[in-house]
């Protein structure tokens, strides 16, 4: 049973995936993994802090082994269902991690991607991100690739749409090296930090090559508008076309409300 995935109206779990632009979004995320699956020597993929599962599933459509896992264990009650409703329960499996404390020798195999997607490792602070960054190839197999989506330090549709507004406070909130309280979730307790690019590439240069650079969420806007103004399908589809342009310019992951990295292991 195919797992629906290519139309952007599918129905998903998590607030993210339930609108039109988190839609759009991820699907970008998802159409360069399509891409760089087929060149993976195995079959082997960590999914980290998947969310609703719906990264899971869609690899594990493709007959990859995928292991989800999560720092909250409703991850196990999220993801069950799906994975055995589309009788993908014998290529998926969960497991609680907590990223912050990562320990490499949990798993008894190396994994040929181990991705992170929208806001996973945004959860982590930096000390903590860069040592898993230089645990990360201890899992990996030869030339295997990590992928993360990241949220940036500035998103110029935020900062416009806040000047606008006068909010003249909130126009570089994500412009900060520390954490802040709830910018991802309704749940105050809940930190997010953000990144350059140059960040990820900084720690992780002495063991992985960049692959490729793309911003998301550039010509589309960021989440947060979403649920204060109403984009028209139309106006949507016209920026999602702009997106399939301007995605391909490293150059604006450095002012687009995520980015994505493909770091190989060399």
């Amino acid at each position: 049973m195919a797992v629906p995935f290519d139309h952007i109206d599918s129905t998903f779990n998590t607030v993210f995936t339930q609108s039109a632009i988190g839609q759009l979004q991820r699907k970008h995320a998802w159409e360069y993994l399509a891409g760089i699956t087929s060149h993976l020597r195995g079959f082997e993929i960590l999914a980290l802090n998947p969310g609703s599962g719906d990264d899971a599933l869609l690899f594990g459509e493709r007959d990859f082994n995928i292991v989800a896992t999560d720092v909250s264990s409703a991850i196990q009650h999220i993801s069950q269902p799906k994975i055995t409703s589309y009788s993908l329960q014998h290529g998926i499996s969960t497991q609680y991690i907590d990223l912050e404390n990562f320990n490499e020798t949990l798993f008894h195999k190396k994994f040929d991607l181990v991705f992170s997607n929208f806001g996973g490792i945004s959860s982590m602070a930096p000390a903590s991100l860069q040592e898993f960054i230089q645990k990360v190839p201890s899992i990996l197999s030869p030339g295997g690739h990590f992928v993360a989506v990241v949220m940036p330090r500035f998103c110029a549709w935020e900062s416009l749409y806040f000047l606008y507004r006068l909010q003249f406070g909130k126009i570089f909130r994500r412009w900060t090296k520390k954490e802040v309280d709830g910018f991802a979730s309704n749940n105050p307790s809940f930190k997010t930090w953000f990144y350059k690019p140059s960040d990820i590439i900084s720690w992780s240069k002495t063991k992985f090559k960049v692959i490729s650079i793309k911003p998301i969420g550039v010509a589309l806007p960021p989440l947060c508008l979403e649920n204060i103004s109403d984009f028209r399908r139309s106006v949507l589809i016209k920026l999602n076309t702009l997106e399939e342009k301007f995605n391909r310019l490293p150059f604006f992951s450095r002012m687009s409300d995520h980015f994505l990295i493909d770091l190989q292991l060399v």
